[in-house]
């Protein structure tokens, strides 16, 4: 499939990133990173898990394909453009489609983590409360300021009487 980059008008129905597979290729080759996968294949997949998140404010058109452009976007203190798509989002879907590439796909399947092995008669132990996959937290890191929920106890004020 053809990738097809979200300008920040919400018009194109058939949009479905926010970064170029240049821009990915370009990302990786100044980090010395060689993909192995498809650009494409790792942009669309990298959507899979950006389009799953709650952000600010709300699309700019109910008939506009992805999450962005949204409108009522606030990150620290600054109001995002209603046709902007912001550069951490972009950031956000490059480092998760190299992350996807690595082997680490955040929409991946959790399984436990393995806590001992044995080989002569096999045996397995699995670890408590964790899992094995990882996650890459530059995602989060990038997206944290366009969300919705963003955490804490900022979001409230206590009155005294």
């Amino acid at each position: 499939m053809a990738i097809v980059v979200e300008d920040g008008t919400g018009a194109n129905p058939l949009a479905n990133s926010y970064v170029s597979e240049l821009e990915l290729t370009t990302y990786a080759t100044d980090r010395g990173i060689t993909l192995v996968g498809s650009a494409a294949n790792l942009l669309l997949l990298s959507m899979d898990t950006l389009e799953t998140r709650s952000y600010q404010g709300s699309k700019t058109s109910t008939a506009q394909p992805l999450q962005w452009p949204r409108s009522g976007v606030v990150v620290e203190g600054e109001s995002i453009a209603d046709n902007e798509i912001p550069s951490n989002l972009k950031s956000a879907q490059i480092v998760t489609a190299l992350s996807i590439d690595a082997g680490v796909n955040p929409m991946g399947t959790i399984s436990p983590a393995i806590k001992r092995e044995k080989v002569d008669v096999i045996e397995v132990e699995y670890q408590d409360g964790a899992s094995s996959r990882s996650y890459d937290p530059k995602i989060n890191a990038y997206l944290q300021p366009l969300l919705a929920f963003k955490g804490g106890f900022s979001n409230f004020a206590v009155t005294r009487l």
